[in-house]
């Protein structure tokens, strides 16, 4: 019984360092202010009560979770299950209160599709600032520009401050650059579901060419009809833990009976 104690936990390590994402006992805790906390009279009686004057919120609490690469993992769950700060905290944005992140090669967040952009800057200048930060050379950006260009349909737009673009055109933008990367771990919230149908569908192709790489990708979303096609695998949170992990079919049937319940 040891022996097979022993080899049980070696196998469990092996998969480990194979894993090219891997969440040990991660939880993410917040504070949040209360009434008390709000002034210097409700801290004072906070203290002489021992009453805290925050209150704690756990956004994710106890996860564990590995996945390899060539995966494409689908993030179920209820507003508010830690959907997004699970995210968030695999791509360092949020450091976790306890437990450990470990990931493998580049990973590309596109949790805000605006967040690296200038309003003030043209398409093409955008791309040279979206390059820069993200320690590409500007010769390697220029390659990128015609297939930009292409893919986005900007046309005359692309050199034309992005303050004059619709919310549509700045998400083929975003959208365009963050995929151009290549990444080895790509995040992604819910930008599938952003544009229209037209760009929906490039959206979901280019992320299908990611996947026939090998990258892994994980996706939270609430098209559940989406993620059952381009998943092989999902989990489901509910109050910050992992409450089903399995195929698509499994997961989206538990998720339809939890709603069910409510």
């Amino acid at each position: 019984m040891p022996q097979t104690i022993e080899l049980a936990k070696n196998l469990q390590r092996s998969d480990e360092a194979t894993s090219a994402l891997q969440l040990s006992g991660v939880g993410v805790r917040y504070r949040l202010l209360t009434d008390r906390s709000r002034t210097l009279k409700g801290r004072l009686l906070s203290a002489l009560s021992s009453q805290p004057a925050e209150a704690e919120f756990w956004a994710l609490r106890n996860v564990d979770l590995a996945v390899e690469s060539g995966q494409v993992l689908g993030i179920v769950g209820a507003n508010g299950s830690g959907k997004s700060t699970m995210l968030r905290v695999i791509s360092r944005i949020i450091e976790p209160a306890e437990g450990s992140v470990r990931t493998t090669g580049r990973v590309t967040p596109i949790l805000d599709l605006t967040s690296t952009l200038n309003p003030e800057f043209s398409g093409r200048d955008n791309a040279f600032l979206f390059g820069a930060l993200h320690g590409v050379t500007r010769a390697l950006v220029e390659d990128w520009i015609p297939r930009i260009i292409e893919f986005t349909e900007l046309g005359p737009f692309f050199d034309v401050p992005l303050k004059a673009y619709s919310s549509g055109m700045i998400a083929r933008l975003a959208f365009a650059l963050s995929t151009q990367l290549s990444p080895d771990i790509l995040l992604l919230d819910e930008v599938l579901s952003v544009g229209d149908e037209q760009f929906q569908r490039k959206s979901y192709f280019r992320v299908r060419k990611l996947i026939d790489k090998g990258n892994l990708v994980l996706i939270v979303s609430h098209n559940l009809a989406m993620l059952e096609q381009i998943c092989n695998r999902m989990i489901l949170l509910g109050g910050g833990t992992i409450v089903a992990d399995g195929t698509p079919a499994k997961v989206v049937a538990e998720y339809r009976r939890r709603v069910d319940r409510q």
